[in-house]
């Protein structure tokens, strides 16, 4: 059964989409700021490549979700986006200035808002209802899986070439080629994939998830704190990059584990009860983080707190294609907020670190989450007025 459901041809082929596409992306995402600074950037310079990026896809993911809802295509985004990307990583070879990279960036952006919003929405059209929440979740396990493996594989190019003599940013633009291949791959795939056409024939009325959506903006904003928080470990807790590169190793294994089994739960419990078992813990670590000395405790809160974050990511999609409104739209509106959430958190955070002292430098998370609160609250309040009246 779980074979029949999961694992369907359509499904395994979206699943493959996500871990090549993470696979490609995470070749040369972690060295594009060194890359970068050795092109003459400044510090905020560094920081507008992801703020353009993420601005880009957000506005990208918006249009398209509006689009897939009145044409009723999806594949051919996928298509036209992996096609642009492998085209983009093989540019970056021949980039020789900060605004060419910037330039390059932004356009990546673009081609992100086409392709994830039109696989995410493939994978919910494809499984079953019983299974949806699972089989987002297997899409986001196989893109982490991509993840993983593309920091081996940077790591042995990087080896590789420094053995033969290259230089740093010639060993830069063999890994840039190397992603544009494992792209191509990608692109190929998606030209095997039958073309995935929903026309809609009456538009659907209802509400739109209003509340789904400002909790994508603040699970988006935490979520790209990860970065300065590797920082505050680093400095607060005095552990080396060797010891950081092996908790992330270790988060990774654990949050895939995390991410299937909530996912599970809300296919057999519903949305709304599940979301209680990622907003609750998510709070009440965020909160109080900073007020941690032990860096043992700090890294169960640590733990938790990204497993209930990485958690939302598959239990929010299934959310927003079960209310009775267009599931494009919901599925690029809800991308856009969390690649906003994306673009402000980490700004936000990064003042509180350098202002503030001590432990409350990771403060950041702990204000953030407090914006959970209302979220939540526009989520239950017609759970709970609905309860009153039938109380009464």
């Amino acid at each position: 059964m779980f074979r029949h459901n999961l694992l369907k041809k359509n499904l395994l082929l979206l699943y493959g989409l996500a871990g090549i596409g993470m696979l490609g992306h995470g070749l040369f995402r972690p060295i594009l700021p060194i890359f970068a600074r050795r092109l003459g950037a400044t510090g905020l310079e560094v920081g507008l490549l992801t703020s353009g990026f993420m601005i880009a896809r957000a506005i990208t993911s918006f249009i398209i979700g509006k689009t897939i809802d009145k044409s009723g295509r999806r594949s051919i985004f996928v298509k036209v986006g992996f096609l642009s990307v492998f085209v983009i990583a093989f540019s970056y070879f021949f980039v020789n200035s900060y605004h060419d990279l910037l330039l390059l960036r932004f356009f990546q952006g673009i081609c992100s808002g086409l392709m994830w919003p039109a696989t995410q929405i493939m994978v919910v059209e494809e499984a079953e209802k019983p299974y949806r929440t699972r089989a987002l979740s297997l899409y986001q396990i196989t893109g982490k899986i991509g993840g993983l493996l593309s920091r081996a594989f940077l790591s042995i190019i990087l080896i590789v070439t420094a053995d033969i003599g290259l230089g740093e940013l010639s060993s830069f633009r063999v890994v840039f080629i190397a992603g544009g291949i494992i792209l191509f791959i990608g692109f190929v795939e998606a030209l095997i994939m039958p073309e995935h056409l929903r026309l809609v024939t009456e538009k659907k009325r209802g509400r739109p998830p209003y509340s789904i959506f400002i909790l994508g903006f603040v699970f988006g904003a935490m979520f790209a704190l990860t970065p300065l928080s590797l920082v505050y470990i680093n400095e607060f807790y005095n552990i080396s990059p060797l010891g950081i590169a092996i908790t992330l190793f270790g988060l990774d294994l654990v949050i895939i584990l995390a991410m299937y089994g909530s996912s599970y739960l809300t296919d057999h419990i519903g949305v709304r009860k599940s979301l209680w078992f990622i907003l609750i813990p998510c709070f009440t670590t965020a909160v109080f983080l900073p007020f941690v000395s032990s860096f043992i405790i700090f890294i169960i809160m640590y733990f938790i707190m990204l497993m209930a974050i990485s958690s939302f990511m598959p239990i929010s999609r299934a959310y927003a294609t079960s209310i009775d409104t267009e599931v494009g739209s919901n599925i690029g509106t809800l991308n856009m907020m969390s690649n906003l959430g994306s673009v402000i958190g980490p700004i936000f955070a990064g003042l509180i670190y350098d202002n503030l002292p001590g432990g409350f430098k990771i403060g950041g998370y702990s204000v953030i989450a407090l914006f959970l609160i209302p979220g939540t609250l526009i989520l239950f309040f017609p759970y709970f007025v609905r309860l009153t009246r039938g109380k009464k």
